[in-house]
């Protein structure tokens, strides 16, 4: 009898240690996996190069996503409903077509991911320092003009990616020394964009 307790006890030692892995390294699944299982098991979704041009409103059920892989489609928005999404730590929207900095990123202080490379909006707006948990924003190759000052105010930011952007030096130097811990990722210097 010992043993059959010892193998039930070992059984659920194992399947809890599966999810807590799951939760903090997440297996990502696509749209078709996810949409057919339990929401409250999927922690990673991915839809990318699916040519989207919006989401699914079903999409908003899955409220313990942690990372959510919008890259390469045709997205102009994001819904409101990704800013509910209080568990996401990584949101990739790289290479679409928001021509507007998307405000729900605002809304979202566990995020410490944020992949925006490759879209056509110039401006982040005052509001992005409520992302409190942001560590690293990719912004490669994305038409950025300024960049406000509440960025000095993400206490957890190591890196942003400013490659592919040509900034002036005097934009580079100043923003150097605001923000002298993280790493900003600048191409030479350029007075081009003035």
């Amino acid at each position: 009898m010992k043993t059959i307790y010892v193998l039930i006890l070992l059984l659920l030692v194992s399947r809890t240690s599966d999810l807590l892995a799951q939760e903090s390294d997440p297996k990502v699944y696509s749209w078709e996996e996810a949409r057919v299982s339990d929401p409250d098991t999927i922690y990673g979704i991915s839809f990318a190069k699916m040519k989207l041009s919006s989401l699914p409103e079903e999409l908003a059920k899955f409220q313990k996503l942690k990372v959510l892989d919008l890259q390469k489609n045709k997205l102009t928005k994001l819904p409101d409903f990704i800013g509910d999404m209080k568990q996401l730590t990584r949101l990739d929207v790289a290479k679409n077509k928001l021509s507007v900095f998307p405000m729900v990123v605002c809304r979202m202080s566990s995020l410490e991911q944020l992949i925006l490379n490759r879209n056509l909006f110039e401006k982040i707006p005052e509001c992005i320092e409520y992302a409190s948990s942001l560590k690293y924003i990719d912004l490669y190759d994305t038409p950025i003009r300024d960049l406000p000052g509440t960025l000095v105010n993400l206490k957890n930011l190591e890196k942003i990616d400013f490659s592919g952007i040509r900034f002036a030096p005097s934009f580079q130097e100043k923003w150097n020394s605001l923000l002298p811990e993280v790493d900003l990722v600048f191409d030479e210097g350029c007075d081009c964009m003035e």
